[in-house]
């Protein structure tokens, strides 16, 4: 299979014309040139045409897809009303349809690869895997939720009934068999987690080098009073996840709005991910995440939708509403607040948040690299350094001409 078109190999530079030659799942060759590609007849895309990798999203959650838009609530309150009944459901037999709804969902907008949430049900997390692991799926890595207090009791039963069993059952899902969806440990939050549950969860990372951790940090000031409640001897949020071994170079920490300089630099010392979720933060009233104060401190960084508290599952425009969030603070509260670009909140969806994840062959046109890429047809021929900012700010899935996915043609509708 032969791309053409111009390329987007960097976000930071005009695209170039040339092709992307694709075998076995991988980019086996990429030619700049303006030459036409071998067997050009047969070629995905042609003149006026943009080859991009996919778009990455690093923190969703498939379960509350259906549950997008039920504004008006603080987080407390969204998560007693709102999502947690959409996990009870999920769990109740949905958990297959409702993935291949969300998985159309990413495609729709151009992600071919997320990292996310289950629900706390074990047999809904199998049945979900499975649904990722059908061809044409995102590449995705996905874990069960822990969680055994401050929520319902069909979501903390399933922790609450491992923690009996002698010997007890993991906390981490089990394997998939496919290479390209992977299992992580995902403890909700710690006010939903008990301490021997978060210690669960720590060591099941250090008993498995390289698993992902994903979970939630520091996204509003209720949920901190509820922490400071809960856990009145850590000194700070972050201190408990540290405590029991779960921040490290593999920990995604999805939003972070609320942190302290001396939280701020342990989780720089401990090589951590911070996922900035920006349309979820504004959509909860959450506050205004400091990018500043990431970047001061050299702290990773990547970009979610975190459906549903985000309404909007197309990463170009979560992209767009982090240069926004950026904006408003340096007209509001921070007047020399630094401002992304739109190259780099573009890296941020593709490179940058494969990096985060540690998809060394993800979000990029490489010889080698997993071949999940985007033939795109923006509205107008002019490859210049202004055309990632198009995108972003005009971003529509009509876009998209074709999603490869694992280097096949894949088709949303189709899941």
């Amino acid at each position: 299979m032969i791309l053409h078109g111009h390329l987007l190999t960097d976000p930071f530079a005009r695209p170039s014309p040339g092709w992307v030659r694709v075998a076995d799942g991988r980019i086996a060759e990429v030619r700049i040139t303006g030459e036409s590609p071998p067997g050009d007849d047969e070629a995905i895309g042609g003149p006026g045409r943009l080859i991009s990798p996919g778009f990455i999203d690093a923190h969703t959650h498939p379960p509350q897809f259906g549950a997008v838009g039920c504004d008006g609530l603080p987080l407390l309150d969204w998560l007693e009303r709102v999502v947690y009944p959409a996990e009870s459901w999920w769990g109740r037999g949905a958990a297959g349809p409702m993935m291949r709804a969300a998985v159309r969902s990413m495609l729709t907008e151009g992600t071919l690869g997320f990292a996310g949430f289950l629900t706390s049900h074990g047999r809904a997390a199998r049945e979900a895997i499975a649904a990722l692991e059908r061809p044409g799926s995102p590449r995705a890595v996905v874990g069960r939720v822990a969680m055994d207090r401050e929520a319902p009791d069909d979501l903390t039963a399933e922790d609450r009934w491992r923690a009996g069993q002698q010997p007890a059952p993991s906390v981490v899902a089990a394997d998939s068999t496919s290479r390209r969806v992977k299992v992580s440990v995902n403890p909700r939050f710690a006010p939903a987690c008990s301490e021997e549950l978060l210690a669960e969860c720590g060591w099941a990372a250090r008993d498995r080098p390289g698993l992902i951790v994903q979970t939630h940090l520091a996204e509003s000031p209720d949920e901190l009073a509820l922490v400071r409640r809960l856990f009145p001897d850590d000194e700070h949020y972050t201190a408990i996840y540290d405590r029991f071994g779960l921040l490290g170079p593999s920990t995604l920490l999805a939003h972070g709005v609320h942190l302290s300089d001396v939280e701020w630099r342990l989780i720089a010392q401990r090589g951590c991910v911070v996922v900035h979720c920006p349309t979820a933060n504004v959509f909860l009233g959450a506050g205004l995440f400091d990018l500043d104060a990431a970047r001061a401190h050299g702290v990773r960084l990547a970009l979610g939708s975190d459906i549903a508290a985000g309404p909007d599952a197309a990463m170009p425009r979560v992209a767009r509403a982090m240069i926004e969030t950026a904006k408003t603070r340096r007209l509001t509260v921070a007047p020399g607040a630094h401002v992304p670009s739109p190259a780099e909140a573009w890296s941020l969806i593709t490179r940058g948040a494969a990096d985060a994840l540690g998809w060394a062959d993800a979000g990029r046109i490489e010889v080698g690299a997993a071949a999940d890429l985007l033939v795109l047809r923006p509205p107008d021929s002019w490859f210049d350094e202004h055309l990632v900012g198009r995108l972003i700010y005009g971003w529509s899935p009509g876009l998209i001409e074709q999603r490869i996915v694992d280097g096949r043609p894949a088709d949303p509708a189709t899941i």
